[in-house]
């Protein structure tokens, strides 16, 4: 099947070429933008809309990634960055965001930041109960946030910038920092860190061995039953759960497959309810046959990332930038691999994000203009580059990139990096063009980790004041003013052709139509999803 999407893939760029070669005009775009809600008022039952499904209780629901379950405990175990999709059934974090990034309340009810901004109160929810009958507190927020940052998580830096911790009451916590840092609640909203567990199950000592038996204890709907590595880990439900008549399910079963091929004829045979990470291949075939597929708001966003801040390098030039960009067909590509279900991209961020500016002319495919705004660099011959990515990348995607730069005039000698290189590359610099195999995560944490940290991509070109508006960025802590510098920010990045963002895509998930209230990536959060929420229609 992949040799055959690929073959596809190829005809339909090919193609793009052959009719820009003819002289096929394009027009200019741009994608009016829609407002997403985070809880939209239920639809009432009309002539033409069915009425609404109440839930139903018991069943167990399986589904299964290609994610990996190497070990199950507490986030201060640092079991790795995408851990939290494995355990989100027994742990409930601090704060959650919803689909535009604004903070909202979970295991904190409401909080306050002192006017000048280094002061945080957090008010918790009272009388909630971990899984061992240990009171969830201010003391228990404080113990599992200093774990952390003792564990040295990845991600805990901010955690640093606690100059001290202060417990008024049993229920209130105030943090008190070195410095202003407006996303410190965004951090514990959408990272692992505000996920909570026991601090008496934390304190119990633990073996590899026992760690997941003795440290997965949580406030979540659903208690830890057993796991195999790599395998399975399995849920049970919880009758002591906070909320009145949640959750719906008797258990939840995740399940860790590498084929994805395997996966999908699990979901067909009736073995699992849910399948993550379909190909929109698959996804296509799969809606055809009956089955439900879901895509989140949260998207990851894929670019090229010249080299631009090196005098010597053809890429220090904006109109070697900008020529890399127009040839470069976004569209086809965003079509032939994502089948209607990815969108192109003009700028870091899609037409859902609050900070995407639909005033910003989409650059066409064009290779003449690119071919043209290289010669007016002195490269009239074209050159050659370097063209580096890693084997996390997509090889059609890949392929095709390649293609378009050579039909312009920019030749590339692909290397392909192991995972570890290709991880510490953006820390070490680069020459010619990068291509990430892993996006970044479309939210604004995901952007300012890789385009607004003075530590990675340190090989793009920086204009005069870019770093500067980050800075700006982080001092605000008014969400709207800060939403707007962030919307600033990616305008330099398009003015400059800093990067050439070419895709925004969100992981498919393919579901029976039985299963209700699974959604993964929900609420702009890495892997978030609500197990309490999810219940099965019976058949």
């Amino acid at each position: 099947m992949k040799r055959v999407f690929f073959i596809a893939l190829m005809v339909i760029l090919l193609t793009g070429l052959f009719l820009s070669a003819c002289g096929e005009d394009k027009t200019t775009s741009a994608t009016t933008p829609t407002t997403t809600t985070s809880a939209p008022p239920a639809p009432t039952a009309t002539a033409t809309t069915p009425p609404v499904k109440q839930p139903q209780y018991g069943g167990t629901f399986t589904w299964v990634h290609n994610g990996g379950i190497s070990q199950i405990g507490a986030i201060a175990d640092n079991l790795g960055i995408a851990a939290q999709r494995n355990t989100y059934p027994m742990f409930e974090g601090l704060l959650m965001t919803d689909e535009q990034d604004n903070i909202r309340p979970w295991l904190v009810k409401s909080w306050d930041v002192s006017a000048e901004g280094k002061t945080i109160v957090f008010r918790l929810e009272e009388n909630v109960k971990f899984h061992d009958g240990t009171d969830f507190d201010a003391a228990a927020v404080q113990y599992n946030l200093e774990a952390c940052l003792a564990a040295n998580i990845g991600g805990t830096a901010f955690l640093k910038n606690v100059s001290s911790y202060e417990i008024p009451d049993k229920y209130t916590l105030r943090i008190n920092l070195t410095k202003v840092d407006s996303t410190f609640l965004l951090r514990l909203a959408q990272g692992v860190l505000g996920l909570m567990a026991s601090p008496t199950a934390l304190q119990k000592p633990t073996t590899p061995e026992t760690i997941a038996q003795v440290h997965s204890v949580g406030t979540g709907p659903f208690l830890f039953d057993s796991w195999e590595r790599d395998s399975f880990v399995r849920y049970k439900k919880w009758t002591g759960y906070r909320k009145p008549g949640v959750p719906y399910l008797d258990a939840i079963v995740l399940r860790n497959t590498a084929d994805l091929t395997v996966s999908i004829m699990s979901l067909k045979a009736g073995e699992v309810q849910a399948v993550e990470n379909v190909d929109p291949v698959d996804a296509k075939q799969l809606k055809d046959l009956g089955y439900t597929i879901y895509q989140p708001n949260l998207y990851f966003l894929h670019s090229v990332v010249p080299s631009g801040n090196n005098p010597d390098s053809p890429f220090a030039k904006k109109d070697v930038r900008l020529a890399l960009e127009y040839a470069i067909d976004k569209r086809t590509i965003a079509q032939g691999v994502g089948m209607g279900y990815y969108e192109a991209l003009n700028q870091l961020g899609t037409s859902k994000d609050p900070w995407y500016n639909a005033a910003l002319p989409f650059r066409e495919y064009n290779p003449a203009k690119a071919k043209e705004l290289l010669a007016q660099a002195g490269y009239s011959n074209g050159f050659t580059t370097k063209l580096t990515s890693d084997v996390m990348a997509r090889r059609d995607t890949l392929t095709a990139i390649q293609t378009y730069l050579n039909e312009a005039g920019i030749k590339t000698e692909l290397e392909i990096l192991d995972f570890g290189a290709a991880f510490g590359l953006p820390r070490q610099g680069w020459e010619g063009v990068y291509f990430p195999g892993f996006p970044n995560v479309g939210t604004l944490l995901g952007i300012q980790g890789r385009w607004g940290d003075a530590t990675t991509y340190i090989s793009i070109y920086q204009p005069p004041g870019y770093r500067e508006k980050w800075d700006a960025l982080f001092a605000e802590l008014d969400t709207v003013k800060r939403t707007a510098i962030l919307k600033d920010i990616l305008k330099t990045i398009y003015d400059e052709a800093i990067g050439i963002p070419y895709q925004g895509d969100a992981p498919l998930v393919a579901m029976v139509p039985e299963l209700h209230g699974f959604a993964h990536h929900a609420f702009h959060v890495t892997s978030f999803w609500a197990p309490g929420e999810v219940w099965l229609e019976k058949k």
